[in-house]
């Protein structure tokens, strides 16, 4: 409580410092309140008052008069009666000129406070805002009873940070070198129609669309317009365009359609293009159908079918009972396995499901060689919060697929799509 309290005062001495200067009146210089021993005005007065230079100059002028007047008194120009009524004379001009300073500075000063009355407002409106908005931040976020973390309380974290980027900068030097190999072969057998489809792979999966494009058109050239070499050399398209379905793309994704391949990226990319034309329907259609018909541990699937009910939702597109996604063939729990976890505590579900997983685990580490395997895993992790576990997963199937780099493409499409942070 004691850190509230303390918080509270804090920011109450902060508001009203920012808000005081706004509030308070601006000081102004006092015109000209007295006169001089001679009936001018004192230099201060003339100082702080902001006439308008005619009046100065009358003023200048009429100092100069008085002085005048007792320079004729010495020189006997005049008499002292008529010395007096002159005095007396420029004393009454100096007064008037007196008064109507005053009456220019208090309609200064009140055409000032209108203005500036409009700006405090607005001012004190956005400090107050600014200061709410903070104080309801912090409710939101902070929270004062944390711990302190310092460096050496997380030694480990850094460590497995620093390992994960050292592992991806391992991939990724790899992947170069293996680009840079596959370049060297082909120069020396062009003909070698695996070696464009690696060698475009491997610059999909580095980020370098635009160079893939020229591996995989040799791959549609060499192939005969092999309908899964046109899907990849489509996927480069896209991907080089932003992910737009551009004129070029959607023509070869419907020569592609045309053919008897049954690559997932055909349709999927036809039903994007017809999304960005403005027929979402169409789209629903296309991807209900690839779903549909897909294996159920494909690892695609997931990102598909969410993509059809996001799609469905905005649009407000009734697909009840239209997408009938096959179930897993993959060891999971069935009816009685469902059955007996209603009745179990939280704990006892949770034991259950991280030994399904832990299983799912083993076998793997007896058979590594199941890229759908590693991808139900990783999705797994990932549905547990354990993001550790998988990237731990996800970087020993790009290990074991590293001769795959079309593999190592999906799976990390698929680290994008869960949500894996893999940098």
């Amino acid at each position: 409580m004691t850190i509230w309290i303390v918080l509270g005062a804090i920011t109450l001495l902060l508001a009203g410092y920012i808000l005081w200067p706004i509030f308070r009146n601006s000081p102004t210089l006092p015109v000209s309140d007295e006169l001089g021993e001679d009936g001018a005005s004192s230099p201060s007065a003339s100082k702080g008052a902001r006439p308008d230079d005619e009046i100065l100059r009358d003023l200048a002028v009429y100092r100069d008069q008085l002085s005048e007047i007792d320079r004729d008194i010495e020189r006997g120009v005049l008499s002292a009666e008529q010395a007096s009524a002159a005095r007396i004379e420029v004393q009454r001009r100096i007064l008037s000129a007196d008064q109507r300073i005053k009456q220019q500075q208090a309609k200064a000063d009140t055409r000032a406070d209108s203005h500036r009355s409009p700006a405090r407002m607005v001012a004190a409106g956005f400090v107050t805002l600014f200061i709410a908005g903070g104080i309801g931040l912090y409710l939101d976020l902070g929270n004062p009873d944390m711990p302190d973390r310092p460096i050496a309380s997380r030694t480990e974290e850094i460590e497995a940070a620093r390992m994960a980027q050292n592992v991806d900068q391992d991939r990724m030097d790899s992947l170069n070198r293996a680009v840079s190999d596959l370049s060297r072969r082909l120069l020396e057998n062009p003909d070698d129609l695996r070696g464009w489809e690696l060698l475009g792979a491997s610059l999909m999966a580095l980020g370098r669309p635009d160079e893939a494009q020229t591996a995989f058109l040799e791959t549609v050239k060499r192939s005969g317009r092999d309908g899964d070499y046109l899907a990849m050399y489509a996927e480069s398209l896209v991907r080089s365009n932003n992910g737009q379905i551009n004129a070029a793309a959607r023509g070869v994704l419907r020569e592609a359609a045309e053919t008897d391949s049954t690559d997932p990226r055909i349709q999927f990319y036809l039903g994007l293009g017809d999304a960005q034309d403005g027929n979402v329907a169409a789209a629903i259609d296309r991807w209900i159908a690839l779903a549909n018909g897909a294996p159920a541990d494909a690892p695609w699937l997931p990102m598909v079918v969410g993509r059809i009910k996001e799609a469905a939702l905005v649009q407000g597109i009734d697909i009840e009972g239209r997408l009938k996604v096959a179930e897993a063939p993959a060891p999971g729990p069935n009816d009685d396995d469902i059955a007996a976890a209603e009745e179990m505590t939280p704990e006892q579900r949770q034991e259950m499901i991280m030994s399904m997983v832990n299983g799912l685990a083993e076998r793997l580490e007896a058979e590594p060689d199941n890229p759908e395997g590693w991808a139900r895993l990783m999705q797994a992790y990932m549905v547990l919060g354990q993001e550790n576990d998988a990237l731990a997963a996800y970087q020993k199937a790009e290990e074991i697929f590293a001769d795959q780099p079309d593999l190592i493409a999906r799976f990390a499409s698929l680290a994008r799509e869960i949500g894996l942070s893999a940098n």
